[in-house]
Protein backbone atom coordinates (compact mmCIF):
# COMPACT_ATOMS: atom_id res chain seq x y z
CA UNK A 1 0.00 0.00 0.00
CA UNK A 2 1.25 3.53 -0.88
CA UNK A 3 2.82 5.49 2.22
CA UNK A 4 0.37 8.52 1.84
CA UNK A 5 -2.52 6.01 1.74
CA UNK A 6 -1.64 4.45 4.61
CA UNK A 7 -1.36 8.02 6.20
CA UNK A 8 -4.46 9.14 5.01
CA UNK A 9 -6.25 5.69 6.23
CA UNK A 10 -4.22 6.32 9.53
CA UNK A 11 -5.10 9.76 10.02
CA UNK A 12 -8.72 8.93 9.06
CA UNK A 13 -9.18 6.38 11.52
CA UNK A 14 -7.75 8.43 14.15
CA UNK A 15 -9.61 11.36 13.97
CA UNK A 16 -12.93 9.11 13.90
CA UNK A 17 -12.29 7.26 16.78
CA UNK A 18 -10.35 10.64 18.69
CA UNK A 19 -13.96 12.23 18.11
CA UNK A 20 -15.88 9.52 20.01
CA UNK A 21 -13.50 9.11 22.34
CA UNK A 22 -14.26 12.58 22.97
CA UNK A 23 -17.63 12.59 23.02
CA UNK A 24 -17.69 9.58 25.73
CA UNK A 25 -16.39 12.46 28.17
CA UNK A 26 -17.59 15.92 26.56
CA UNK A 27 -20.95 15.89 23.90
CA UNK A 28 -19.63 17.24 20.99
CA UNK A 29 -21.64 15.13 18.48
CA UNK A 30 -25.24 14.80 19.44
CA UNK A 31 -26.11 11.16 20.47
CA UNK A 32 -29.82 10.44 19.81
CA UNK A 33 -31.90 9.75 22.51
CA UNK A 34 -33.56 7.35 23.63
CA UNK A 35 -30.22 5.25 24.63
CA UNK A 36 -30.79 1.82 23.38
CA UNK A 37 -30.92 -0.15 27.24
CA UNK A 38 -27.70 -1.94 26.47
CA UNK A 39 -26.06 1.59 25.34
CA UNK A 40 -27.90 3.10 29.00
CA UNK A 41 -26.08 0.18 30.91
CA UNK A 42 -22.82 0.94 29.59
CA UNK A 43 -23.40 4.70 30.14
CA UNK A 44 -24.63 4.26 33.61
CA UNK A 45 -22.08 1.69 35.01
CA UNK A 46 -19.85 4.13 33.72
CA UNK A 47 -17.76 1.31 32.00
CA UNK A 48 -18.42 3.69 29.02
CA UNK A 49 -15.02 5.91 30.02
CA UNK A 50 -12.83 2.60 30.16
CA UNK A 51 -14.06 2.23 26.69
CA UNK A 52 -13.63 5.76 25.85
CA UNK A 53 -10.36 5.98 27.63
CA UNK A 54 -8.78 3.31 24.80
CA UNK A 55 -10.34 4.53 22.37
CA UNK A 56 -8.52 8.30 23.11
CA UNK A 57 -5.16 6.08 23.64
CA UNK A 58 -5.41 4.47 20.27
CA UNK A 59 -6.34 7.49 18.34
CA UNK A 60 -3.73 9.81 19.75
CA UNK A 61 -0.95 6.71 18.64
CA UNK A 62 -2.36 6.99 15.61
CA UNK A 63 -2.71 10.42 14.88
CA UNK A 64 1.22 11.06 16.23
CA UNK A 65 2.43 7.78 14.01
CA UNK A 66 3.71 6.31 16.91
CA UNK A 67 3.18 2.47 18.25
CA UNK A 68 0.53 2.16 15.66
CA UNK A 69 0.33 -1.94 15.98
CA UNK A 70 -0.68 -1.18 19.23
CA UNK A 71 -3.32 1.22 18.62
CA UNK A 72 -4.38 -1.27 15.83
CA UNK A 73 -4.71 -4.03 19.05
CA UNK A 74 -6.57 -1.76 21.09
CA UNK A 75 -8.51 -0.76 18.56
CA UNK A 76 -10.18 -4.02 17.45
CA UNK A 77 -11.95 -5.06 20.79
CA UNK A 78 -13.72 -1.96 20.76
CA UNK A 79 -14.33 -1.53 16.83
CA UNK A 80 -15.83 -5.43 16.76
CA UNK A 81 -18.29 -4.35 19.92
CA UNK A 82 -19.23 -1.41 18.04
CA UNK A 83 -20.17 -3.18 15.05
CA UNK A 84 -21.82 -5.99 16.84
CA UNK A 85 -24.05 -3.35 18.35
CA UNK A 86 -24.58 -1.83 15.21
CA UNK A 87 -25.36 -5.04 13.30
CA UNK A 88 -27.62 -7.16 16.05
CA UNK A 89 -29.25 -4.16 18.12
CA UNK A 90 -29.11 -0.98 16.27
CA UNK A 91 -29.03 -1.05 12.62
CA UNK A 92 -29.50 2.73 12.05
CA UNK A 93 -25.60 4.08 12.16
CA UNK A 94 -24.74 0.25 10.84
CA UNK A 95 -22.65 2.17 7.91
CA UNK A 96 -20.35 3.66 10.47
CA UNK A 97 -19.56 0.38 11.61
CA UNK A 98 -18.59 -0.86 8.20
CA UNK A 99 -16.28 2.02 7.52
CA UNK A 100 -14.52 1.53 10.48
CA UNK A 101 -14.35 -2.27 10.35
CA UNK A 102 -12.28 -0.89 6.65
CA UNK A 103 -10.03 1.39 7.94
CA UNK A 104 -9.22 -0.58 10.62
CA UNK A 105 -8.81 -3.95 8.76
CA UNK A 106 -6.66 -2.19 5.55
CA UNK A 107 -4.33 -0.53 8.44
CA UNK A 108 -4.29 -4.22 10.48
CA UNK A 109 -3.07 -5.55 7.35
CA UNK A 110 -0.65 -2.89 6.81
CA UNK A 111 0.74 -3.87 10.34
CA UNK A 112 0.31 -7.22 9.61
CA UNK A 113 4.28 -8.09 9.98
CA UNK A 114 4.06 -7.03 13.30
CA UNK A 115 1.61 -9.42 14.29
CA UNK A 116 3.04 -12.32 12.46
CA UNK A 117 4.77 -13.74 15.81
CA UNK A 118 0.95 -14.06 17.58
CA UNK A 119 0.30 -16.60 14.85
CA UNK A 120 3.23 -18.42 14.42
CA UNK A 121 3.74 -21.95 15.77
CA UNK A 122 6.68 -22.45 17.29
CA UNK A 123 8.20 -19.89 15.22
CA UNK A 124 7.53 -16.42 16.93
CA UNK A 125 11.19 -15.31 16.16
CA UNK A 126 11.04 -14.24 20.21
CA UNK A 127 13.44 -15.76 22.62
CA UNK A 128 11.85 -18.92 24.32
CA UNK A 129 11.87 -19.74 28.25
CA UNK A 130 14.81 -21.90 27.43
CA UNK A 131 16.77 -18.91 25.90
CA UNK A 132 16.30 -16.34 28.47
CA UNK A 133 17.64 -18.96 31.31
CA UNK A 134 20.02 -19.59 29.18
CA UNK A 135 20.97 -15.81 28.82
CA UNK A 136 20.38 -15.67 33.03
CA UNK A 137 17.77 -13.38 32.42
CA UNK A 138 15.46 -12.52 35.18
CA UNK A 139 12.23 -14.30 35.75
CA UNK A 140 12.51 -17.17 33.69
CA UNK A 141 12.60 -20.45 34.62
CA UNK A 142 15.99 -21.35 35.52
CA UNK A 143 16.62 -18.55 38.13
CA UNK A 144 13.00 -18.94 39.76
CA UNK A 145 14.11 -22.44 40.19
CA UNK A 146 17.05 -21.30 42.57
CA UNK A 147 19.39 -23.02 39.42
CA UNK A 148 22.42 -20.82 37.81
CA UNK A 149 23.26 -20.76 34.22
CA UNK A 150 25.75 -19.81 32.74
Amino acid sequence: MPPRAVDAIRISLGLIVLLGGINGFVRIVPVPEPLHPFTRMLVDSGYIHAVKAVELTAAVLLLLGRRRALAVALLWPVVVNIALFHLLLDPRAGINAVILLGLLGALTWHERRAFAPLFAEGRSGAPSAADSAARGERGSPALLSGRRTG
